[in-house]
C-alpha cells in the first residue's frame, strides 16, 4: 500500500521519499533505508532501530517535508523527533497495548483503513481513508467458471467455509495462498481440499494472479474476523468479480450488496450467492465502481487532503504556543 500511495502521489506532482528497507525498489522515487534488506518474522526491536533512523534523516534533511505519514507504532513513540506534521495509518484490529501508545501522542494525526476499523479503536481517529490500487494492474477476462479463495490458510480467514460453499454449490474452487496456521492447514484444510478435490496452486503474486482472480466466477471471502480491510475484496472488483462475503468487520463498506457483490450472513447464504453469480452481477460495471471507489488516485487525493490539514493543525497549534509565551 506504501508503494501505491507513493506512486499514485507522484503522479499528482509531489515529491516523495519513501523509507523502507533496501531491498524495496520504486521507479522514479527515493527510497532510504537503514537495513538493506526486510527483516522475518516482524522484530519490535528492528522497527525501533528503524524508525529512529528515519526520523532523524528526516530531520537533518535540508531540503525539508511538509508531512511525514508513518505506517509504524514505533514511529508513533518517537513522533516528537520530527519537526514536521506526521500522520499514522492504522493496518490493525484493535489492540489495547498500541491504543496507549496513541494516546500518548495526540500530536500524530490518526487515519483508518474502514469505518468499522475507527468504531473499534479507543484512541481518537481523525480521518478514514480507504485502501486504492492502481487500476491498470487488472484487466477484466471471461470468467471460467470457478469460484475463488485468495488469501493465506489460517482459521480466521474461514477457507474451510469456502471450501464447504463451493462443495455445496457444486462448483469447482481455486485457492492460491499458503498454509499460516500448520495444525488447522494439516488437520481441517488438508483432508477437505483432497475430498473436495480443490485446485490449490499455492501463492500467487504479479500478472499470474490479476488473471486468476480475472477469469473466476466469484471471489469467496468467508471472513470469521472483524477484518479493518481485505485488499483482496478490491482487487476482485477491479476486475469486474463479484465478492461473496460474510458481513464482518469492513466487508459492508467495501461491497455494495447485489451490485458489487453480496454480503451473507452466514454461509449458506453464501452457497445460494455462488450458484447465481454468473448471471446476477454486470461485470463491466463491477469494475467501473471499482476504479471510482478504490483506485490509488482517490487514496492519494485523499491523503493529500490530510497532509494539508495535519499541516493547518500543526500551524494552529504552533500559533497558540507564541502567543501563550508572549502573553
Amino acid at each position: 500500500m506504501v508503494a501505491e500511495l507513493a506512486k499514485a502521489l507522484v503522479a499528482r506532482g509531489v515529491e516523495v521519499v519513501v523509507y523502507a528497507t533496501g531491498d524495496s525498489r520504486l521507479d522514479g522515487i527515493e527510497v532510504r533505508s537503514y537495513y538493506r534488506e526486510a527483516h522475518w518474522p516482524p522484530d519490535p526491536a528492528v522497527d525501533r532501530i528503524h524508525s529512529a533512523w528515519c526520523l532523524r534523516d528526516i530531520a537533518k534533511d535540508l531540503r525539508g517535508f511538509d508531512a511525514v505519514h508513518v505506517h509504524s507504532t514505533a514511529a508513533v513513540e518517537m513522533a516528537r523527533l520530527s519537526p514536521y506534521p506526521m500522520l499514522a495509518t492504522l493496518h490493525h484490529d484493535h489492540d489495547p497495548a498500541l491504543s496507549e501508545i496513541y494516546l500518548r501522542s495526540p500530536e500524530v494525526m490518526l487515519v483508518a483503513i474502514s469505518h468499522a476499523q475507527a468504531r473499534r479503536e479507543t484512541a481518537p481517529v481523525a480521518a478514514v481513508v480507504h485502501h486504492g490500487l492502481d487500476p491498470s494492474r487488472f484487466h477484466p477476462l471471461p470468467e471460467q467458471g470457478y469460484l475463488l479463495f485468495l488469501g493465506r490458510y489460517d482459521r480466521e480467514k474461514g477457507v474451510h467455509h469456502a471450501i464447504e460453499v463451493a462443495a455445496r454449490a457444486r462448483l469447482p474452487l481455486v485457492m492460491a495462498g499458503e498454509p499460516h496456521q500448520r495444525d488447522y492447514y494439516r488437520q481441517v484444510l488438508k483432508p477437505l481440499i483432497e475430498e473436495h478435490k480443490v485446485l490449490d496452486v499455492g501463492p500467487v503474486g504479479g500478472d499470474k494472479k490479476a488473471a486468476l482472480i480475472a477469469r473466476a466466477r466469484a471471489l469467496l471471502f468467508p471472513i470469521q474476523w472483524e477484518e479493518p480491510f481485505g485488499l483482496v475484496m478490491i482487487e476482485s472488483m477491479l476486475s469486474g468479480v463479484p465478492v461473496i462475503a460474510l458481513a464482518r468487520g469492513s466487508v459492508p463498506e467495501i461491497v455494495e450488496d447485489g451490485v458489487t457483490g453480496v454480503l451473507c450472513d452466514d454461509p449458506t447464504e453464501m452457497v445460494s450467492a455462488a450458484r447465481v453469480a454468473d448471471k446476477l452481477f454486470d461485470r463491466a460495471r463491477i469494475r467501473r465502481l471499482g476504479e471510482e471507489r478504490f483506485s490509488s488516485g482517490r487514496m492519494a487525493a485523499d491523503y493529500l487532503r490530510l497532509y494539508r490539514a495535519a499541516q493547518r493543525d500543526r500551524d494552529a497549534r504552533l500559533g497558540e504556543a507564541d502567543s501563550a509565551a508572549g502573553a
